[in-house]
């Protein structure tokens, strides 16, 4: 009976509205006749990738999901809505457009020409399938929106990085920052300068956890920002906070998701620095939260998962400073320290942590078995 409600009598509206929200409608779509024909309308598949990857990835994904959801269609209608295209994303796209003559790659493999490199080549790069028709209208779209200024062989995010003083030390990037200013805010507000997303290995319909692993290489055959690209966006946001609002302003409300640990992990080595210099001093408690605090007032978050990371940076030296920082989160999480401490413990079951670290879990039981066992969780 319901099945059949569906079919026939919800509003299109309502259906559209529930298939968008679906990360992964393959089975809705098996279900329902009326979803599986609403399923193949452009604007439908532009709406569904705009709301599961948000404006400023959709494109990039749309392409990584493949020719079965992206022709020139769907490219228009997810430009009509709002998805964003940056010159950066174009330029990327650019490096990374056309398949390889996989005949003549074979045939200089077997005769030694240059066969480690071209082996490294054999990896599919994320947009060489694309079809010709959707290249060649995002060049157009995005020529339409640049002009002359779409700098088609230029990096972007090579800009950025010289711009927030990425060569400099972090005591006087700052300073070049200040400087730059006027042409960041250009980069951003004008060029629409976004990185593409970190890898994920399950934000992907269809994609398989050994595929998305892949080299530090530049440019990145998956297409995703290598974790230096996304370093030097952390640093900038350490230096200057304000150009998250910036990001937000062109529709880029991911920023805090996407750099999140890096920036909470990079806002205490600035506190504590893997070398301290002889004038260098232990940051306390309050000035400890001010940091982590204005930062998340911004929109980043100090999630369990975070303090197991940032307890894994400070592995080496947790009796330092490993009390003082677990102390600090407990304020700013507003808990005892020792809730603190448990929920850490659960957090090392997520399958997603980099590493499980026996000193960083001998350190967590040790404080554990210190502290007064009245305090325990209430589980």
């Amino acid at each position: 009976m319901s099945k059949l409600y569906i079919q026939n009598e919800l509003p299109t509206e309502i259906l559209i509205f529930i298939f968008k929200r679906v990360r992964f409608p393959k089975n809705l779509t098996i279900s329902c006749k009326r979803i599986a024909q609403l399923s193949k309308d452009p604007q439908v598949k532009a709406a569904w990738i705009i709301y599961q990857f948000g404006a400023a990835h959709c494109l990039f994904y749309a392409i990584k999901i493949g020719s079965s959801f992206l022709d020139v269609t769907v490219a228009q209608a997810i430009i009509a809505q709002g998805g964003v295209l940056s010159r950066y994303f174009v330029q990327r796209l650019h490096m990374s457009f056309g398949a390889y003559d996989n005949k003549l790659i074979e045939l200089k493999i077997a005769h030694g020409v240059g066969s480690s490199q071209l082996q490294k080549s054999q990896t599919i790069p994320w947009a060489s399938d694309l079809p010709i028709s959707v290249y060649i209208f995002l060049l157009k779209a995005a020529s339409d929106i640049y002009k002359s200024d779409l700098c088609l062989k230029g990096n972007d995010m090579e800009l950025f990085h010289f711009y927030t003083g990425g060569p400099q030390t972090i005591h006087y990037a700052p300073l070049v920052l200040e400087k730059n200013i006027d042409q960041i805010k250009d980069l951003i507000l004008r060029f629409k300068f976004i990185p593409l997303p970190p890898r994920n290995l399950d934000n992907l319909p269809g994609n398989n956890d050994q595929e998305s692993i892949m080299p530090e290489e530049y440019p990145p055959k998956d297409g995703h920002e290598n974790n230096r690209q996304l370093n030097v966006i952390a640093r900038s946001i350490l230096i200057c906070k304000e150009i998250v609002n910036l990001w937000k302003e062109i529709g880029y409300y991911e920023i805090c998701y996407d750099v999140n640990d890096l920036i909470m992990q990079g806002a205490l080595l600035i506190m504590f620095p893997p070398q301290p210099s002889s004038r260098w001093s232990m940051p306390d408690i309050k000035t400890i939260n001010a940091r982590l605090t204005e930062l998340i007032e911004v929109g980043f978050q100090l999630t369990y998962y975070v303090i197991l990371d940032i307890l894994l940076v400070f592995e080496k030296r947790l009796e330092q400073i490993g009390k003082i920082l677990l102390e600090s989160f407990a304020e700013i999480k507003h808990e005892s320290f020792v809730n603190l401490l448990h929920h850490c413990l659960m957090e090392t079951n997520n399958s997603k942590l980099n590493s499980k670290s026996q000193p960083v879990l001998n350190f967590i039981n040790k404080l554990l078995n210190d502290s007064p066992k009245s305090n325990l969780i209430d589980f």
